[in-house]
């Protein structure tokens, strides 16, 4: 009886989301970022970062042992020759198709093809791994990343599916000719064959990845077959289709929050409002329509891929330096605005609409999960960086720095998918998991204020606390310190000026005083002027002086010759010192530009970049 009762009880307790498990450490050295831990083949875990439609994509140990001198391999690495290979499934059928590896990763452009490997994968399943799951197979030194400086780096760490709208992944048997023997290969998609099992309600997933930045850490979600109602913080924009539709960003603002601005430039034509610099998406580029600039939702890509006349909109308001070769952005952390923004109660806003336009909704990107890291191969030492992208293959991306704080979901059954804005650090580590029924087509919002999410974690600048040169927001914004004058109203906090000084120095003199200070003035002007005459003519006149040659840099015959003068470097083609002055922290300038740029010549530089170009065979 008891056996019965568990027996005809166990689909309803099975039939709820399953959540992943995400990896102690995050990964990747332009982050670092979360990732989830998965096994494949019963082999030892390794960790993905969760975001591909049907395929997972995974390194081998073969493709890091092409160059194990250069780090890129510490999420661990799959042994290909352990899987069942599509070829060896019949001796008449294999997988012809090699897909591109720039379906891992659509913002980078991404170098070479991949090999089809059908496995079974596991994570954290109860009832245990699923089998013949396709792996896209990184495995040959071919397939890299190419950045805009021509280098080419390696692929560091795979990607886990999500799913797809199908409930396999199908490829036709393509056998030996003149066999009539040609099977079909179905390959496994993750949440249909849950569902299937029994364990989940639905094939459906939802995903936010949260960050791994030390100061505002925000762990990882990722669910089959239901979502985490407290990761929904913002109105929810529902959108026909998987991933691969696309979305349009309307535009893309720098709001501040609460607080004073520490931005540069704060005053724009846009943006009449003071706590908001709107308008940064399509300043400078007339090809992008008020319809918005359509764009992919890619957890597998690191970066905001976007129009360079965008990150540069962005970084005019920022300390950054653009760096061409990699074609991001390097905070300049000297600068005295670096901290107060990165810590401000600040964030990086992108107005979002469907295809349609018939709805949208924003996500604010907190500046403190801006500000990532660079680390080896792409620096010798870690740089800290803002996470804008100018290169890839043309198509614009939102990629895993957005994803700190979206949510993303889909319910593959009806062909929805879901974004909307996820919450900060500032919330309980209790999940609040919801079901997805299989005809469900929109998701509710959660109970964190997104606010109050980030409430002791970032910092609500008072004034005079946001670096220089910033400006500062709020009602009283004209108003500053008293001075010897009087209060702050109107133009307080400016020195007083040599006139308005002598204005009341004389506010308390009588007429006859003025009077007799005026006639004396005027007599002594008039004696100094008379013995000037009388001087001037007791001089007898004299030659005009030579020209002093020796102020030129230049010697009669034309050659240049040194001066005396202290400091280094010579007089003609020397980098000056750069002054306090000079420094201009909020300047894009070639002067800034040598603190972050890391030479191709470099001899330094040439221990950790690869050495791999356009024109290169792979590693090195």
């Amino acid at each position: 009886m008891i056996l019965l009762l568990f027996y005809l009880c166990r689909p309803t307790l099975a039939q709820s989301p399953h959540a992943a498990t995400w990896s102690a450490e995050p990964f990747g050295p332009d982050g670092p970022w979360n990732a989830v831990q998965v096994s494949l083949g019963g082999q030892a875990e390794l960790s993905l970062f969760p975001g591909r439609v049907f395929s997972s994509f995974v390194t081998t140990s073969d493709y890091c042992a092409f160059n194990n001198s250069i780090p890129h391999c510490a999420s661990g690495t799959y042994l290909k020759d352990a899987a069942v290979a599509s070829a060896r499934l019949n001796p008449n059928a294999r997988i012809n198709y090699r897909p591109p590896a720039q379906e891992l990763i659509r913002g980078i452009e991404t170098l070479g093809y991949t090999s089809f490997y059908l496995d079974a994968i596991n994570v954290g399943f109860p009832l245990g791994a699923i089998m013949n799951h396709t792996l896209n197979i990184i495995e040959s030194p071919t397939q890299m990343l190419a950045y805009p400086g021509g280098t080419w780096y390696p692929i560091f760490t795979g990607c886990l599916s999500l799913g797809a709208p199908d409930r396999f992944q199908v490829f036709d048997g393509m056998g030996t000719p003149g066999q009539a023997d040609t099977p079909t290969i179905n390959a496994s998609m993750i949440p249909w064959a849950l569902k299937e099992e029994g364990q989940t309600l639905s094939s459906s997933f939802s995903l936010h990845y949260g960050s791994a930045a030390p100061s505002a850490k925000v762990s990882g979600s990722l669910l089959y077959g239901g979502y985490d109602r407290s990761r929904v913080a913002g109105d929810v924009l529902s959108l026909d289709g998987d991933l691969s539709t696309l979305i349009n960003i309307k535009d893309i603002s720098i709001r501040v929050i609460k607080g004073s601005s520490p931005f540069a430039n704060q005053t724009t034509p846009s943006s009449p409002n003071p706590t908001a610099i709107t308008g940064l998406l399509a300043q400078g580029n007339s090809t992008i329509t008020p319809a918005g600039l359509p764009v992919l939702l890619d957890p597998c890509s690191p970066y905001l891929t976007l129009p360079k006349s965008t990150c540069d909109a962005i970084a005019s308001h920022l300390p950054v330096t653009y760096n061409p070769s990699l074609g991001l952005y390097l905070w300049n952390t000297t600068s005295p605005s670096y901290t107060p923004i990165i810590t401000s109660a600040s964030a990086l806003t992108l107005t979002l609409t469907g295809t349609r336009n018939t709805e949208s909704t924003t996500i604010n990107i907190p500046f403190a999960h801006l500000n990532l890291t660079l680390t080896t191969p792409f620096v010798p030492s870690p740089v800290p960086y803002f996470p804008c992208f100018t290169g890839g293959t043309g198509t614009y991306v939102l990629g895993r720095a957005f994803f700190q704080d979206a949510f993303l979901g889909a319910n593959w059954e009806r062909k929805k998918t879901w974004l909307a804005q996820a919450p900060g650090p500032n919330i309980s580590g209790r999940m609040d998991a919801v079901n997805i029924q299989p005809d469900q087509e929109a998701v509710e919002k959660g109970g964190n204020d997104w606010e109050r999410s980030w409430e002791g974690f970032w910092t609500v600048l008072g004034k005079g606390e946001a670096g220089e040169p910033g400006s500062k927001t709020g009602e009283d914004g004209g108003g500053g310190s008293e001075g010897a004058g009087g209060g702050g109203g109107g133009g307080g906090g400016n020195e007083s000026s040599p006139t308005a000084a002598g204005q009341e120095a004389t506010a308390g003199l009588s007429t006859a005083a003025v009077a007799g200070i005026a006639v004396g003035a005027a007599v002594a002007v008039l004696g100094v002027g008379l013995l000037f005459y009388l001087r001037r003519r007791a001089r007898k006149p004299q030659a005009s002086p030579p020209l002093h040659q020796a102020a030129s840099p230049y010697e009669a015959d034309g050659k240049e010759k040194s001066l005396p003068h202290s400091g280094s470097g010579s007089w003609h083609g020397a980098p000056a010192e750069v002054s306090d002055m000079d420094n201009r922290v909020f300047e894009v300038s070639d002067v800034d530009h040598r603190v972050y740029e890391m030479p191709v010549n470099s001899p330094d530089w040439q221990t950790v970049r690869l050495g791999a170009t356009r024109g290169g065979g792979g590693f090195t």
